[in-house]
């Protein structure tokens, strides 16, 4: 290769029988020669025949369509990574999915293997027409014959370029065109690499949605729900979690959800979901108390104050009330009644510690009317009237809607949306009523009166099933009261565990003569009060449900939803930093190719070389005879002694080579 890159000469014919050989001339060659006859054997006729023949098959080199096929290609590559930059952008490649099956796995190693082999051809044939034109451009500009020979020796690779670059810095004979081959072959590597990584198949979570059947959670607006048998559902309640796991049945907690019916499809549902929040507090006495009268058969006055009151002023009613005994909660329809929209009224009995209100704000005086131990078989005993204290607890119950996310298969509740908040309550604080009457369509409508409507929130504590032992104040029968199972077990639910007394007058109540004792046990917190209620009735609806129509219950709605099912699957995708390297040296490629075609569009020379191999070589070495006088000195052919030599030749190969030509024509 090096043999190739020698001066080129002009000589000229003096006499028809002699040829004139080329020496150098001074320190530095240059196209100027001295002369010297040399005595040779004339040509014969066969031989300027056969110089005419080599003469007449130069052809043309072409360049000027190679230098505009180079531009083309190298812009059409800068192009193609602004089609998938936009791709990229838009995201339009990842609407290609597909399944990710183990029949499917073969494309991920086509598009990989197609990928690679585009950009290995298409840079091929870059590498080609950059070779060649630089070849072209060097043969027709003068220069010293050892650029030539380091702008022809970089193209053998990126590892002869990068030796040739390092050699600059010993000689340096073409920095700059050295260092654009380098960059350009760095560039061609650099897309080798990363040609398989720009656009892959990516794995990715699809969902694919499939119908399925949902069982509505909450009764329709035709159910009349004071008509659902609440004695048998309260006496149910009690038992859930006992017997029977609910969870994936459509409760949780306070939270009731629709449920997906029984199906093979995996998957997530969105369904409709509501939470019971109770927002519970002591009701101060100024505006509702309850004034007993003595020897008049528990009856007595409530006052009732606005806002309970619905009127602008202060309303009055004479009333039986029957108190619980010391350390029980129990839920009071008459009370109930008068608090406005979904709200019930429950009297503690025990002890109550409120910080925010005095003791003396919330609580009511009331008597437990007995008889004394001695008498309490006689018809008509004499009464004692024993003073203790109670407090009314006003809960407004209030449904909160959500969208839940449940497992198609299991019914699992996976998420809320809105997500149930904490609790704001803390401390027991006063009763208000809320600022907007909370509005759900499953509690019955008012009756006529002004003051009173009828709840249906009332009749599961109310109208339940019993406990079979209850409490007397003494012989009379209005003075006897029991608790339900549904309040029996809300008052474990807030700590309270009843003890109930032995049966001895009515069957299954008991008269307790003697005076009530002070509470022991001390009202739980507001959070655990509100929670406990909330849940019990939650659970309360979702036993009705379960029941049914024909068992006492309600019917539940069936409706249609859709599950989402993940999948694992693989769309087109184009990775960021592969493309941003691949687009980076398309451009600088580009901008090379441009350099090295400029002026080369219009020219079409005609070259008596067109390549640069060992053939070319000795055809050259025959025609010139000063290659040989050049290296002759020579006695060690070190890269860089020939280097330091051909250093201190100026050349135009073309024009020398078409000087002898015509010479031996």
């Amino acid at each position: 290769m090096a043999s190739f890159l020698l001066p080129n000469v002009n000589a000229k014919q003096q006499q028809a029988d002699d040829i004139l050989a080329l020496r150098p001339i001074g320190t530095r060659h240059s196209c100027s020669m001295e002369l010297e006859p040399i005595h040779t054997h004339p040509a014969s006729p066969d031989h300027q025949l056969a110089s005419s023949a080599v003469v007449g098959q130069r052809q043309e080199s072409g360049r000027p369509v190679l230098a505009i096929l180079c531009t083309l290609l190298h812009l059409v590559l800068v192009l193609f990574h602004v089609v998938i930059l936009a791709l990229k952008i838009s995201g339009i490649e990842h609407r290609l999915v597909i399944s990710m099956t183990s029949e499917n796995e073969i494309w991920v190693s086509i598009l990989s293997a197609s990928s690679q082999a585009f950009y290995v051809i298409y840079c091929t044939i870059l590498v080609y027409l950059m070779q060649r034109l630089t070849f072209l451009k060097n043969v027709t500009r003068r220069q010293t014959v050892t650029v030539l020979h380091d702008t022809v020796n970089a193209w053998n690779g990126l590892g002869s370029a990068l030796e040739c670059l390092w050699r600059q810095s010993t000689i340096p004979a073409s920095w700059w065109s050295i260092l654009s081959i380098t960059v350009y072959l760095a560039c061609v590597f650099i897309l080798h690499v990363v040609s398989s990584s720009i656009v892959q198949f990516q794995t990715f979570n699809a969902t694919v949605d499939a119908s399925a059947t949902k069982i509505s959670h909450w009764p329709s607006p035709d159910v009349d729900m004071m008509a659902i048998q609440w004695h048998t559902i309260s006496a149910l309640v009690p038992t859930l979690g006992r017997f029977a796991n609910v969870q994936g049945m459509g409760l949780h907690g306070a939270t009731l959800y629709d449920i997906i019916q029984s199906t093979d499809t995996p998957g997530r549902a969105t369904v409709n979901a509501s939470s019971f929040r109770a927002n519970c507090g002591l009701v101060r006495n100024s505006m509702l108390n309850y004034s007993p009268e003595i020897n008049a058969g528990n009856f007595g006055y409530l006052t009732l104050n606005p806002p309970i009151s619905k009127l602008s002023h202060t309303t009055k009613f004479r009333t039986r009330l029957v108190h619980p005994y010391p350390d029980q909660v129990t839920i009071n329809p008459a009370i109930s009644l008068f608090f406005p929209g979904p709200t019930v009224a429950f009297i503690t009995s025990t002890a109550v510690n409120s910080s925010n209100l005095p003791g003396d704000e919330t609580v009511q005086h009331v008597y437990w009317e007995h008889p004394p131990f001695s008498v309490i078989s006689s018809t008509q005993p004499p009464l004692i009237y024993s003073m203790y204290d109670i407090h009314i607890v006003a809960c407004t119950i209030d449904v909160q809607p959500h969208v839940a996310t449940v497992d198609a298969q299991t019914n699992q509740l996976l998420g809320l949306s809105p997500s149930l908040g904490p609790n704001a309550s803390g401390d027991w604080g006063a009763w208000s009523a809320p600022e907007e009457e909370p509005k759900w369509d499953i509690w019955s409508p008012p009756s006529s009166s002004e003051l009173h409507h009828e709840k249906w929130l009332v009749s599961p504590f109310a109208s339940g099933a019993h406990h079979p032992v209850g409490w007397c104040m003494n012989q009379d029968q209005a003075s006897c009261y029991g608790v339900s199972l549904l309040e029996v077990f809300f008052m474990q639910q807030i700590g309270i565990d009843t003890v109930f007394p032995y049966p001895e007058i009515y069957p299954g109540f008991s008269v307790v003569a003697h005076a009530p004792p002070n509470p022991t046990k001390v009202l739980c917190s507001r959070d655990q009060f509100e929670s406990a209620l909330s849940k019990a009735y939650a659970a309360l609806l979702w036993t009705g449900g379960q029941l049914g129509a024909d068992g006492g219950g309600f019917n539940r709605k069936k409706e249609y939803t859709t599950i989402s099912q993940q999948l694992l699957q693989w769309h087109l995708g184009i990775n960021s930093w592969p493309l941003a390297f691949a687009f980076t040296c398309s451009l600088i490629m580009l901008a090379l190719s441009m350099r090295v075609t400029s002026g080369m569009h219009g020219r079409n020379n005609t070259m008596p070389i067109d390549s640069a191999g060992v053939l070319q070589i000795i055809w050259l070495t025959s025609r010139l005879s000063v290659l040989t006088d050049l290296v002759s000195d020579i006695e060690d052919p070190q890269e860089d002694i020939l280097r330091r030599a051909a250093e201190m030749v100026d050349v135009d190969l073309l024009r020398e080579l078409n000087g002898v030509q015509a010479d031996d024509f």
